[in-house]
């Protein structure tokens, strides 16, 4: 198991998203969850949920990794839905299982977001990274893709320098 965590919460396995994934960690050993094969509710306010729901499961995984890479489309200016869900999922971590969500404290976290515009939307990383200031999370930043661009060989490299940086593997 490798101490990098990728969640993937793009609406295609094989989009760009998941393209650029594999170009920035090119030679970087980490495991990966899709949101896409994962199912859970939307967060409820009376922690109701059909027994069909893997969001405990599914979260648990990242209890097991020091890194934590978020990665999302740039859909209508913000995170995915399924980024959405999952963040907002996190809530049952700071009310119910706050035992759980205290396993988050000193974790990194990062963001690869991917879209069609120029840059970022303005506002985009705040809920990256004051999600991660509240559970106690380091936030190290983000790297964007226009996947209209393909960037070179030696501009990869030296993204993947920047990005990677403060991990030792």
């Amino acid at each position: 198991m490798s101490d990098i965590l990728i969640i993937n919460g793009s609406a295609r396995l094989n989009g760009n998203t998941q393209k650029f994934i594999g170009k920035l960690t090119e030679e970087i050993a980490f495991d990966q969850l899709n949101l896409l094969e994962h199912y859970f509710m939307p967060y409820s306010y009376e922690n109701q949920y059909p027994a069909e729901d893997r969001f405990e499961t599914f979260a648990k995984e990242i209890l097991y990794h020091k890194h934590i890479i978020f990665a999302t489309p740039v859909y209508w200016y913000a995170m995915s839905g399924r980024m959405k869900n999952l963040f907002d999922r996190l809530t049952d971590w700071v009310t119910l299982n706050k035992e759980v969500g205290r396993n988050l404290k000193g974790k990194t976290v990062q963001l690869i977001a991917v879209g069609t515009d120029a840059d970022l939307p303005d506002g985009f990383t705040t809920p990256f990274f004051m999600t991660a200031n509240y559970m106690e999370m380091d936030y190290k930043g983000h790297v964007y893709f226009n996947s209209d661009d393909t960037p070179t060989d030696e501009k990869l490299a030296e993204i993947r320098k920047s990005f990677f940086s403060f991990i030792t593997t």
